[in-house]
């Protein structure tokens, strides 16, 4: 897991790359959590959820909670992937909607 910044096409924001760990359950939302809260600060982020191999109720929770703050403090949010188990976690508890998930890429 890790984030790092990067110049956004002449926007003037930078765009804070937060990958999601392996193991995106409540252990790794300390290092977590506090990446989303600057992405938020800083107006926009991609996350990159492909390598989530296991998420639970918080994760998907922190993760909707850091939509809702990135809408409302103007952070462009854009997903670069997500994982099967991302995306199943997401449609089980009916957050699809809120999480706006990437498409699954075809095998």
């Amino acid at each position: 897991m890790g984030s790092k910044a990067s110049a956004k096409g002449g926007q003037g924001k930078a765009e804070a790359a937060i990958v999601l760990p392996v193991d995106c359950r409540l252990g790794a939302l300390d290092v977590l959590a506090p990446q989303l809260r600057e992405a938020v600060r800083g107006g926009a982020a991609a996350l990159d959820g492909a390598a989530v191999e296991k998420v639970d109720g918080a994760a998907m929770q922190l993760l909707v909670a850091f939509r809702r703050a990135a809408a409302k403090g103007s952070c462009a949010v854009t997903w670069s992937a997500a994982s099967d188990v991302l995306r199943e976690a997401s449609a089980l508890l009916g957050l699809d909607g809120e999480l706006d998930l990437p498409a699954a890429r075809p095998a």
